[in-house]
């Protein structure tokens, strides 16, 4: 990282990653900053799908997008694809899981994959949460990825790879696509433990058959019950995509990258970076890349949530002092019982006012290389402004970080273990 916790971190990444496969650093991005490439030769170098979709239905609020969820559930014909990084029965929940299982019981294929830390959720969802093998029972076709096998623990190394992608497909025509989970704090809590976030939803063949394919590929990695794409045939849809996008699907055995995505975009953008991290620890190649954009006289804002839990303020305070030094717009939002606000889960990422990234994938070093994810860069003005304005009304509760406060943050209540932790873990 900066200055004296590199070693460490070498060390600690060797030791964790030793026997695991990983995906593209974002150290290997060096070529996306030639400026005789397009934005979309770049994309194409990282590993991008291009597609036409049309404007997706947004949603901001966890049960406006539960009951979305719940009726294209509802609606599904022939089959329902789910992958989720964080999934589990709650109560709030129990309407769609009841779906899910009347669709399985009178015959529609419901595959769903669950990431293997599900049943160990370490988040308030933990006291509020059933595991969802009962599923089964069903004839849903559920999976668990990396699991706390024996055989996972022989080779801790590959523990550090999760599933983080947030997936629907319902007929080959309708995907969802976003941050939020299938759990408590996702989408079943009432109260100020039901975080912010956002889930888009597309009316798309041309996206769900390039979701389709992703999906049988980690399936068939994770399972002896082989799929393939022909189980899942494309739908119809009355709409026509005319907003150019890119797919960046990041799983196994794909050269696919999000470093890649995010150097593309940092390396063109000519006049300002917005970006809604979650859980934000940059690496070096990062900061290269966005100390570049700087002095090309791009602006990098940053608008920063605050995690309640204790071990991750610590990390984030840690940390925090260098985003501000290298010069970038840094604004912080305090969320907790003190302020009213829930946490803020949300990942987006705006440049120049035309592209848009969203999907699961945080702006960290960890999103980068160790975890499968899914991001799409829509290409559309009117979309990058409906997002930036959300941002502008996030930014009411929030107020600018200057290097004095960031620097005391640190030193009160900063970890360096916590932080240590997160790097690879968060």
């Amino acid at each position: 990282m900066r200055k004296t916790t590199l070693a460490v971190l070498c060390i600690l990444s060797c030791l964790l990653l030793a026997g695991c496969s990983i995906t593209k650093p974002f150290a290997d991005t060096a070529q996306l900053a030639n400026p005789a490439l397009s934005v979309e030769e770049k994309f194409a170098l990282g590993g991008g799908i291009r597609v036409e979709v049309p404007y997706p239905e947004m949603y901001f609020q966890a049960h406006d997008y539960l009951e979305r969820l719940t009726g294209l559930v509802n609606s599904a014909e022939d089959y329902i694809i789910i992958t989720t990084f964080l999934g589990s029965w709650t109560e709030g929940l129990d309407e769609l899981y009841s779906a899910i299982q009347a669709k399985a019981e009178a015959g529609v294929d419901v595959y769903m994959i669950i990431d293997g830390v599900s049943s160990y959720d370490m988040t308030a969802s933990a006291d509020n949460m059933f595991p969802l093998y009962y599923l089964r029972d069903s004839g849903v076709n559920l999976i668990e990825y990396n699991p706390l096998s024996v055989m996972n623990i022989i080779q801790p190394g590959s523990l550090i790879v999760r599933e983080h992608r947030k997936i629907v497909v319902v007929d080959g025509r309708w995907c969802t696509i976003g941050g939020m989970n299938m759990n408590y704090i996702s989408l079943g809590a009432d109260d100020i433990n039901l975080q912010r976030d956002s889930m888009y939803v597309f009316d798309s063949p041309a996206l769900a058959s390039a979701l389709v394919s992703e999906f049988v590929t980690i399936w068939n990695e994770t399972s002896v019950n082989k799929v393939s794409e022909d189980d899942f045939p494309p739908g119809t849809s009355l709409r026509e995509g005319n907003i150019p996008a890119y797919l960046f699907n990041q799983g196994p055995g794909s050269d696919v990258s999000m470093a890649s995505m995010y150097a593309a975009l940092f390396s063109s953008a000519q006049e300002e970076i917005v970006m809604l991290p979650y859980l934000a620890f940059f690496d070096d190649n990062m900061y290269q890349c966005l100390e570049d954009a700087l002095r090309r006289g791009v602006k990098v804002k940053i608008y920063l949530p605050i995690d309640s839990r204790e071990y991750v303020q610590g990390a984030l305070f840690y940390d925090y002092h260098n985003l501000v030094e290298a010069g970038f717009d840094v604004s912080i939002e305090y969320a907790g019982e003190e302020t009213g606000l829930s946490l803020l889960h949300q990942k987006l990422c705006v440049v120049d006012g035309r592209w848009t990234v969203i999907g699961s994938s945080n702006i960290n070093f960890r999103s980068m290389g160790l975890s499968h994810e899914i991001a799409l860069v829509l290409d559309d003005e009117d979309f990058a402004l409906a997002s930036l304005e959300q941002v502008r009304q996030l930014a009411e509760d929030m107020h600018t970080l200057d290097l004095e406060t960031a620097q005391q943050l640190r030193k009160e209540q900063g970890s360096f273990f916590s932080y240590l932790f997160s790097y690879f873990g968060g």
